[in-house]
């Protein structure tokens, strides 16, 4: 079974300890996906590089907003968590998958600017695929569930999908194996099994 981190949710303990929160959703789809997630520690904000040498993937996950657009004290802290893993597994050429909030977080790692976006909470969108490198489905029925939506992208990725509105819903670097997508792929939504079988051979 191929190892994993997964950055998620923070809470911070009245002892100052860091803890990683994943909803069930999430750590139920991860199992379907066949991967083992290895825990993160963190001390005085920094990482414990262990398990970094055994991760062969990453997954930043949703939840919430990045920093820059809700600033607070978690927010700051994660945010500083992911660009470290993310250039890390970036540098390696290992997979990474950015879900909703992670997206944006490279979007913004990137200085560009996210929008806030109107009717895309707990809605959905048929999707049109192209150009696809990793998801091998012309349409796609997902689920919606950010107040910011991305518009533009680094010259180093291309747009694969898009929303009636302009919206861009998932995105693929041009060289690395770096997948991101707007939508939870972990819950409800029609296209749910064909997603996962695409997530299972994007970290094979």
């Amino acid at each position: 079974m191929k190892s994993i981190i997964l950055s998620s949710k923070l809470m911070i303990d009245k002892y100052g300890k860091v803890n990683f929160l994943t909803d069930e959703d999430l750590s139920n789809y991860i199992n379907k996906l066949g991967l083992n997630i290895l825990p993160l520690s963190i001390k005085k904000n920094q990482i414990n590089s262990e398990n970094l040498r055994l991760a062969k993937g990453l997954i930043l996950s949703g939840g919430g907003d990045i920093y820059k657009y809700k600033k607070n004290k978690i927010n700051k802290l994660r945010d500083s968590i992911e660009i470290k893993l993310f250039n890390y597994f970036s540098k390696k050429n290992l997979p990474i998958l950015l879900i909703c909030r992670g997206f944006q977080l490279m979007i913004d790692m990137h200085k560009i600017k996210l929008f806030k976006q109107k009717n895309h909470v707990r809605k959905s969108h048929l999707l049109k695929l192209s150009n696809s490198k990793f998801l091998k489905h012309s349409k796609l029925s997902v689920n919606s569930y950010h107040n910011y939506s991305i518009k533009k992208l680094p010259v180093n990725y291309i747009n694969v999908a898009n929303t009636k509105d302009g919206s861009i819903e998932i995105a693929e670097h041009k060289s690395k194996k770096i997948l991101g997508l707007m939508f939870h792929p972990e819950r409800n939504m029609k296209s749910k099994e064909l997603v996962l079988k695409s997530i299972k051979n994007f970290f094979k």
